[in-house]
């Protein structure tokens, strides 16, 4: 696949997190690596766009990921890979999933599966960094919120809880809890 073709299949995408899941199926076949889509953008998919980040983060293997995304004509700005004209910033993170790899959502795209982070992991990883970046902890935290009103009978609050605890986030875990449960019923959806 060139870089005509891939510029073309994305444009078709419904929504942003549609062409996100895209692109990591499309980049995980090119690539011959596994794809997650981590972070923000995982966020996005999960939450339907409700909240949206700037780039894709992506695990697998990277000199493989890169390598493609060059081919494919994105650039080299700093840490992230860019095409403009495609709005697209994609952000090769690492090759390895930190969070329990057997939690993953495998999710299936017209161009192949793609992974995603799972829920517990994201929220964890969110919580955690509130306590790394307090200046930006409102807006990370109503990411949480967002995201876990998205599954609130699928969490498993218990596991959520060690992964923040290792990084002593676990005390933030009731008042993700405790706004969740106070948000009206329409916009906590159980899927």
């Amino acid at each position: 696949m060139n870089a005509e073709e891939l510029g073309k299949i994305l444009a078709k995408a419904s929504v942003r997190a549609e062409r996100n899941l895209w692109l990591g199926a499309l980049l995980g076949r090119e690539a011959s690596t596994k794809i997650v889509i981590v972070g923000g953008s995982a966020i996005e998919v999960y939450t339907n766009g409700k909240c949206v980040s700037a780039d894709i983060d992506l695990v697998g293997e990277r000199r493989s990921i890169i390598r493609t995304l060059e081919e494919w004509g994105f650039r080299h700005e700093g840490r992230l890979w860019s095409r403009a004209e495609l709005k697209l910033w994609v952000d090769p993170v690492g090759k390895q999933y930190t969070g329990d790899a057997r939690r993953l959502r495998e999710v299936s795209t017209p161009y192949g599966s793609v992974h995603l982070a799972s829920v517990e992991d994201l929220i964890a990883k969110r919580l955690i960094e509130i306590k790394v970046w307090p200046r930006v902890g409102t807006e990370l935290f109503d990411q949480a919120v967002a995201l876990a009103a998205e599954y609130p009978e699928e969490l498993d609050w218990d596991y959520l809880t060690g992964v923040a605890a290792r990084d002593r986030a676990a005390d933030l875990v009731p008042e993700l809890r405790n706004r969740v449960a106070r948000l009206p019923r329409t916009v906590r959806t159980a899927r």
